[in-house]
């Protein structure tokens, strides 16, 4: 039984980042009877150990009641993701980080998308997401198996107006860059040396204009073939690896301190 106040989340990796993290309740897991390797038996330990209740089903029985998810032999039922307030966001983004990084999402509907977006935030060092409430992707199982369990780790918030979000943003001392294929700085040559809210629009129509038009830079990626763009997903992780890529080498040469010979 489920209801809207409850998420099913399927599969090792995103069971396991929801029970590690403990940010949601989890009501019950499920299993299929007889499947046991040592990623499953790792999880089934640690859930033991936070008093998870557990229920065992047949294999015939387990793979037609979850049929539609690629599952691994386990089904969690948790509370749904809790998300924070804008301005609890951006506080704790910039008490993290003195160049915090932020990723705007306007509109990715594509919960496959979504879920690789968060995935790489998180790998990358992305302090949080701001998705819209009515214009996009749920944050769904669908979203939490694409992410690989990293939704569990990355701040996030929905807002009911990307335009006045951008503002609250702006306010708070951010530069809103957008990832646009026609952008006019190469992401190669933008310096990540302030806080950033990186905009990712889209996947058909990119960034709308409106919001295009209150970015302070929009930045482009450079490509070795006819192809003018790639989708939403891999933009924004091959920006998210630039932004940490120079805030590592800036860390590097700081660390390093010069010696006499």
């Amino acid at each position: 039984m489920r209801d809207e106040q409850t998420d099913i989340l399927y599969g090792i990796n995103p069971i396991t980042e929801a029970v590690k993290a403990s940010k949601r309740k989890c009501f019950r897991i499920v299993v299929e009877d007889g499947k046991i390797n040592s990623r499953l038996k790792a999880l089934m330990t640690l859930v033991r150990s936070k008093n998870i209740l557990v229920k065992s089903i047949p294999k015939g029985e387990f793979k037609k009641q979850y049929r539609p998810y690629i599952h691994q032999g386990i089904i969690g039922y948790f509370s749904t993701k809790k998300t924070l307030e804008l301005h609890e966001l951006i506080a704790n983004a910039l008490e993290k980080s003195a160049d915090p990084i932020l990723v705007i999402s306007d509109g990715i509907q594509d919960p496959h998308n979504l879920g690789a977006i968060i995935r790489s935030a998180a790998a990358m060092g992305i302090q949080g997401m701001i998705l819209p409430k009515h214009r996009g992707a749920p944050l769904n199982e669908t979203v939490a198996k694409c992410s690989s369990g990293a939704i569990e780790k990355l701040p996030i918030t929905c807002v009911p107006n990307l335009s006045n979000a951008m503002e609250e943003l702006k306010e708070s001392g951010f530069w809103i860059v957008g990832i646009d294929p026609e952008g006019t700085t190469s992401c190669y040559d933008f310096k990540f040396e302030m806080p950033v809210a990186l905009l990712i629009g889209n996947e058909g129509k990119g960034i709308r204009p409106l919001l295009k038009k209150n970015c302070d830079f929009t930045l482009s990626i450079p490509m070795a073939s006819s192809m003018n763009s790639l989708n939403a997903s891999a933009a924004g992780a091959v920006v998210f690896y630039e932004a940490l890529r120079q805030k590592l080498n800036k860390k590097n040469r700081v660390s390093k301190k010069p010696t006499r010979k």
